[in-house]
């Protein structure tokens, strides 16, 4: 089975571009699960897998003068070959690859990792490469599940994948985004493993987080609230959220009453609703906290976070990069 280079490349395609995990590759070709990871070896040794291992970033004068100009500890500068390619697939590549490479130096033996979803973050787990000689990680969720069928939005299979390229545990928070406040005090004052999920963070290594335009084309979780709610954010000048949270330029702002009548999706005998995720004070607690994100209509969201330091550290690609230095110039 070793030797066909056809099966190896199904099962190579699978998990490194599918992003299937290895139980799920075992089940879908009725293989054991030891028998995939042989094949997953195998595949590199004859040269059907290349394995990109992309040095790192190092501190350019920019990547120096923007975490100066930001009043962060470290941004991480992806490379743009092609400086006139504004194509989002493109720049959320480049990032992802930066990403993956910063967080497989960064992360070491025995810490807990929070992760969030999105695109990029989704996408730099992908790229991140796989870490054997790490021991005792423990990945954990920060937000609840958003109830969507995109994969960026799974957080807990976010999760699963990253726990095991860096052959850790994951931890899984099984609530929706949306819940009543009744059912989730129930619900964590009973159940053994979101009690230790809550533990876990507020006890963070590392937390990953993406960041949300508020602007532009609707996007989850602005997508999920009505005009009227939206009207509401807009009075408040929120600029963006991270894990669905949203901020202005004073900081997280309070939920907004979400009753019936402001979000998309009705929840039938529910009269209010909560977002869960990780507490702002536990996120501020972390010892790191990354955020992936790039993209014109986020710059003053980043500019604005970075400001209340939301993250220690910025990961975005160098059109993200260049435009930010630009807008920083522009508001001294």
């Amino acid at each position: 089975m070793l030797e066909n280079r056809e099966l190896l490349y199904t099962i190579a395609n699978l998990y490194y571009e599918k992003g299937k995990n290895q139980q799920e590759i075992s089940n879908l070709l009725n293989l054991s699960r030891p028998m995939v990871s042989r094949a997953l070896s195998r595949s590199r040794a004859k040269g059907i897998v290349r394995i990109e291992v992309i040095p790192p970033a190092g501190c350019s004068q920019l990547e120096t003068d923007l975490a100066k100009a930001l009043g962060i500890k470290r941004v991480v500068v992806g490379t743009n070959f092609d400086r006139n390619n504004n194509d989002r697939d493109d720049r959320i590549k480049v990032m992802s690859r930066a990403a993956g490479s910063y967080l497989s130096q960064t992360i070491q033996n025995g810490m807990v990792v929070g992760v969030g979803w999105g695109v990029s973050v989704h996408r730099s787990i992908l790229a991140l490469p796989e870490c054997e000689n790490l021991k005792g990680v423990t990945v954990v969720p920060l937000v609840g599940s958003a109830g969507r069928t995109e994969s960026h939005y799974q957080v807990n299979v976010i999760a699963d994948r990253m726990a095991e390229k860096l052959h850790g545990n994951a931890l899984f928070f099984n609530i929706p985004a949306f819940v009543s406040d009744l059912k989730v005090q129930s619900f964590f004052s009973r159940d053994p493993q979101m009690k230790s999920i809550q533990e876990l963070w507020s006890h963070l290594d590392i937390a990953i987080v993406g960041l949300g335009a508020f602007g532009g084309t609707p996007s989850f979780p602005v997508s999920e609230y009505t005009p009227q709610a939206l009207d509401e954010l807009h009075q408040q000048q929120v600029v963006g959220d991270i894990l669905g949270r949203f901020y202005n330029r004073e900081g997280f702002i309070d939920d907004i009453g979400v009753n019936e009548r402001l979000i998309t999706r009705p929840m039938p005998d529910v009269e209010e609703k909560l977002y869960v995720g990780i507490p702002f004070d536990s996120l501020r607690k972390a010892k790191q906290v990354v955020c992936i994100c790039g993209g014109t209509g986020k710059i003053e969201g980043i500019m604005t976070a970075a400001k209340l330091h939301l993250f220690d550290c910025l990961i975005t690609d160098g059109l993200t990069a260049n435009e930010l230095a630009a807008a920083l110039e522009r508001s001294r």
